[in-house]
């Protein structure tokens, strides 16, 4: 697995990062691109039933489920946020090039996008493979 070793590192978040909390189903590190699991019970109709538990959060399997990048750290059980949108400093896959779309095959770092990737954002700033990049998220 590729991570950042620094963890989990903002650059700019335009003023709204889109962060939402939920409940980590599996230990969670900053840094991580993560996936939602879905809701524990479903919600309502209505705000006056939603909490913070009932949106699951676990380690990204797969590029196609990204929800966004942990911005702490949770055991299971525990709550984390996730940045949806903004800019951060993750792990390249391969060669990024600036302003190019990228996006993740469930390993934590980015990669250029062909025609059936999942797309999380667009580059910043170029890296070369196990490099770093600044990647602007879409609002994922």
């Amino acid at each position: 697995m590729v991570v950042n070793p620094a963890g989990y590192v903002p650059i700019a978040d335009g003023g709204d990062p889109g962060i939402i909390t939920g409940k980590a189903i599996e230990g969670v590190l900053p840094g991580y691109i993560v996936a939602w699991s879905g809701a524990s019970q479903g919600v309502s109709s209505g705000t006056n039933s939603y909490a913070s538990s009932d949106l699951w959060v676990h380690v990204l399997g797969s590029g196609l489920q990204v929800a966004g990048v942990s911005i702490g750290s949770a055991a299971s059980g525990g709550y984390v946020g996730v940045q949806t949108r903004g800019s951060v400093i993750l792990t390249a896959e391969g060669t990024v090039t600036n302003s190019t779309v990228v996006g993740t095959d469930g390993d934590h770092a980015v990669l250029t996008v062909t025609a059936d990737g999942t797309i999380i954002g667009r580059a910043v700033t170029n890296s070369g493979s196990e490099g770093y990049c600044i990647v602007n998220l879409t609002g994922l």
